[in-house]
């Protein structure tokens, strides 16, 4: 129901025989690569007699939390012709009605629990399943049996009212609105093609429009009757609860359902045909803002993974996977590149199938440029084969992130554990304990060949026909090349000369001696905080938290007062993008990709900012790569490297990137805003012009930076993680205490940005669906505290929650949308609040009089008492996890230091919270909330 978010890949990788020397040393017993793979057995997993699946981990992290999903194993592609769309509503409506929450009292019952809709309750539709997902507390065992019956209820118990339906019609079609744009309308041209006439192409799982308006109950009852069944479904329980608990709680809650008799069988695959004929498509849309090309080069059924021997040879094609990606990466260095990012590699496709695919994300640049460098790449790599140096770096890689995993085996949360189980259920990805994965891979890592690795480039060609889609903006239409065009681009690619991949040897250390140490000037500690604050000899200040929350991680960040509004205005790209154009330039004598191959099989991420007031320099690293973590810090502040390629490179990039932005009807919505809420001041923050990058001069940028990150004077450092104070300290003298710094003033410059008076619509058209975005901005001065800090934020919860029950459930007029309220303190005491939603545009007028209800309601009248306590509970909950959060830690500390606030106020929130009251909240929205001063701004299609 709202978006979910994806996990990030692989880092890239180093020398692999070093990685091992550092390894943890733990005895294992050999794997025989003819056994079966087992399941993890901290999981207790199991059958009811109705054929209901249920897996069962216990888990601390977090503590007093459980995750609870109820997984259906049916989703769009299940649908009749007239259902389509309806396993997606049938989500909807489990959350509209059910036999122990009628009507909307589920969302009550659990936002009173402290569950916030959407954030915490949420779930989603896909072609083949259907996922629940409700995190709980587990404080109280009423309120977990209350957990079991809500998933019950999902399970089997759905009222499916009449009237509840017909209220949730605009809601899914609001939804369906969402979707609509450029990539809609080219996705119906090449979905039935990309998917070979399979029924995948004819099931989105948002369905047809005409079938969510007009579609009988009885359709819905008929899909929910079938497929909403025991044997289709499994419930998930991970966190901290005991397991006889939870299975007692399953037995309970879900032995009475039963199979309807007969049953509908459920596919395990959907058939998808082999493509017998090659096969071109050129796409383009005016809202398109890139030109993408996607080179399908066959799909095949997917071999099950169920041997230790199947699981090696995923692991060889996945470091084939990252060494082919790394040397596409490096085709992105070029001052010219020929495309902004590309991928190769074998992945999933839908369930039960895999592709070998070719990505390119190109910008505006040609087609046949990125086509030459895909096929280049792959048929060099099939013809050459890889470097043994490519596959250590791909191996040490690999070996780290489990090295990682591991370290961290007892500080996973249940969030991060509960995917893999909803995958077995689904598909039968194994789910092997963590441990055993690692002893695993330290096993077999070793003993992988090149010559193994090399074998994959073999199953990169196949007899299929492939698939080739180029989609692209209108505007760039007569440099495109027709569709056979494409076809024959891709062909005569493949008759190219190639050369084998040669690469530089790889630096063996970042530092060619290490700097002198300077000294720990004073010391102290914060009992309370429990931190250490040290104070260097060159003026640098230093924080560190030490703490439990995970085992092999560090987090830091180190800023001042500063920023690109120190410099002037003619100089304003100069300074706002130095940082981003050091990052692109690398460091000593190492560019980018030559520092990544450096460090691989290391965690450690270092990146400079400049922001319009501050300056600094943030990361991450492992415990054991903490000091090489230090060394790039102190080449980024002594050291930054000046690379004319790599400039053209980023400038190349940057134009590529922003040339038909605007063709986004939303980008256009909200630069347009910007430059009305700041009456078209330069300094405001709206999107770049492509005209912005050809001011950019290197000398002038890179001497900003030299100047900015010359001296270091100032800066505050702040660590948090799995510090040893006495083992760091050292490495603080060594690499912070000796980096240039002269004693100076740090400050922050008021450039004078500053918003509209008074009241101010506008009306801003763009894009040809029928689509619109209301956005208010109320803005205004006021003194800064934490108190009304938290009052605002309270106040606008409040308010979002009574937003959706009126615009989304009572009027149907939204699928999602709300407010958000900041507090500013510098360069002067401000705070703005923003509202927006998306809807028709034929709504637009009722729904903003019913929003601008609801705020004058809660000036006039106060809001019910209820909704306060909802935001209370829900607060309260987030408090107690972000407590024991490494970013929180790191943001209160590091944010309070820069506002010269005491972070001590992190222990007492709660309490503030807590004493908030109905009045205080009447209070602050006739403070806030300022009739006589906001800007309403409507996007509306061109063709109204």
């Amino acid at each position: 129901m709202f978006p979910m978010k994806h996990l990030p890949k692989f880092l890239a990788g180093c020398l692999f025989t070093t990685i091992f020397l550092v390894l943890n040393q733990i005895s294992f017993a050999q794997f025989n690569l003819n056994d079966t793979i087992p399941f993890d057995p901290n999981v207790t997993t199991g059958k009811l007699p109705n054929g209901l699946t249920y897996y069962i981990r216990k888990n601390t992290k977090p503590e007093g939390k459980v995750e609870l999903r109820l997984v259906v194993n049916a989703g769009s592609v299940l649908e009749d012709s007239n259902q389509q769309g309806l396993a997606h509503f049938m989500e909807h409506m489990n959350f509209n009605g059910s036999k122990h929450f009628p009507k909307n009292e589920l969302v009550n019952y659990l936002q009173s629990i402290g569950v916030k809709f959407g954030a915490d309750l949420n779930a989603y539709t896909g072609f083949d399943e259907t996922v629940y997902i409700l995190p709980l507390p587990t404080t109280d065992t009423q309120k977990i049996d209350q957990g079991f019956t809500i998933l019950e209820d999902w399970a089997g118990n759905a009222l499916l009212d009449t009237a509840e339906i017909n209220k949730e019609r605009g809601v899914v079609l609001e939804e369906s609105r969402l979707g609509k744009g450029a990539g809609e309308r080219m996705s119906k041209q090449y979905l039935p093609e990309l998917f070979n006439g399979s029924l995948y192409a004819k099931r989105l799982p948002i369905g047809i429009d005409d079938t969510i308006k007009n579609f009988k109950p009885a359709a819905l009852q008929q899909f929910y009757k079938t497929w909403y069944r025991p044997d289709l479904q499994a419930v998930i329980v991970v966190g901290d609860i005991d397991t006889a608990f939870a299975k007692a709680e399953i037995v309970k809650h879900f032995s009475q359902f039963t199979n309807p008799s007969p049953s509908e069988p459920r596919p395990s695959i959907i058939p998808i045909a082999e493509r017998t004929v090659s096969k071109g498509m050129v796409l383009t849309d005016k809202e398109q803002t890139n030109t993408i090309l996607q080179i399908y080069n066959y799909v095949e059924k997917a071999q099950p993974i169920v041997t230790w021997e199947d699981y090696r040879q995923s692991i060889i094609e996945g470091l084939f996977n990252i060494m082919i990606s790394q040397r596409l990466a490096e085709l992105t260095q070029q001052a010219n590149p020929p495309f902004l990012f590309a991928n190769t590699s074998f992945n999933p496709f839908l369930r039960g199938y895999r592709a070998f695919t070719s990505f390119a994300f190109l910008g505006d640049k040609p087609a046949k440029d990125a086509i030459d460098s895909l096929i280049a790449t792959t048929e060099s790599v099939r013809k050459f084969g890889f470097l043994q140096t490519e596959l250590d770096r791909a191996k040490s890689s690999l070996m780290n992130q489990m090295q990682m995993m591991y370290d961290n085996r007892d500080k996973t949360e249940s969030s991060q554990l509960v995917q893999q189980y909803i995958n077995n259920y689904l598909t039968h990805t194994p789910s092997p304990s963590i441990t055993s994965r690692y002893q695993f891979i330290q096993q077999i890592l070793p003993n992988i060949t090149l010559q193994e690795v090399n074998d994959v480039a073999k199953k990169m060609e196949s007899k299929q026909g492939k698939f080739v889609l180029l989609t692209a903006p209108e505007s760039s239409a007569a440099q495109l090349p027709s569709n056979d065009e494409l076809l024959s681009m891709l062909n005569t690619a493949s008759q190219l000369p190639v050369k084998p991949y040669a690469e530089k040897a790889v630096a063996t250390s970042l530092l060619d001696k290490a700097p002198t140490p300077g000294k720990i000037r004073e010391e102290k500690t914060n009992a309370t905080l429990g931190t250490t604050n040290l104070t260097l000899s060159n003026g640098i200040t230093v924080t560190l938290k030490p703490t439990n929350f995970k085992n092999d991680e560090i987090q830091m960040d180190a800023w001042r007062w500063g920023g690109f509004r120190n410099y002037a205005l003619n100089d304003k790209q100069n300074a706002e993008y130095a940082a981003n154009l050091v990052l692109s330039m690398g460091v000593k004598d190492m560019s980018p990709t030559e520092l990544n191959k450096f460090l691989a099989g290391k965690t450690v991420s270092v990146q400079p900012y400049i922001n319009p007031m501050e300056e600094g320099i943030e990361g991450r690293s492992s415990v054991k790569d903490f000091e090489t973590f230090l060394q790039l810090i102190y080449l980024y502040f002594t050291q930054p490297r000046k690379d004319e390629q790599l400039f053209q490179s980023f400038i190349s990039t940057q134009k590529s990137f922003l040339q038909n932005a605007k063709a986004n009807p939303m980008q256009y919505f909200y630069d347009t805003l910007t430059k009305i809420e700041f009456n078209n001041n330069p300094w405001a923050g709206s999107l770049p012009k492509v005209a912005d990058f050809n001011k950019i001069d290197l000398d002038k940028s890179f001497a900003i930076y030299k100047n900015i990150f010359g001296n270091a004077y100032g800066m505050h450092f702040t660590f948090v993680g799995n510090i040893d104070v006495a083992k760091a300290k050292p490495l603080l003298q060594r690499y912070l205490a000796s980096l240039p710094a002269s004693q100076k003033e740090n400050k922050f410059t008021d450039v004078g940005l500053r918003p509209v008076k008074g009241v101010v619509n506008a009306t801003i058209t763009k894009g040809n669906e029928p689509k619109s975005l209301v956005n208010i901005i109320f803005t205004g001065e006021a003194p800064y505290s934490k108190e009304e800090d938290v009052k605002l934020d309270v106040l606008t919860e409040m308010l979002n929650i009574k937003m959706i029950e009126q615009l989304r459930e009572q009027m149907s007029g939204i699928y999602g949308g709300g407010m958000r309220a900041q507090f500013a303190q510098r360069p002067y005491n401000n705070y703005t609040i923003t509202v927006s939603f998306p809807c028709g545009p034929e709504n637009v007028d009722t729904l903003t009089k019913a929003l601008f209800t609801i705020i004058k309601d809660a000036q006039e009248n106060g809001v019910e008492q209820k909704y306060l306590d909802k935001v209370k509970a829900n607060l309260q909950e987030q408090n107690a996890a972000q407590l024991k959060n490494n970013g929180h830690w790191l943001s209160v500390l590091s944010n309070s230091w820069i506002e010269r606030e005491n972070p001590e106020w992190i222990y007492n929130y709660s309490q503030k919270v807590a004493g908030l009251t109905i009045a205080d909240m009447q209070q602050a929205a006739k403070k806030y909330f300022s009739m006589q001063h906001y800007i309403k701004a409507v996007l509306l299609p061109e063709n109204k």
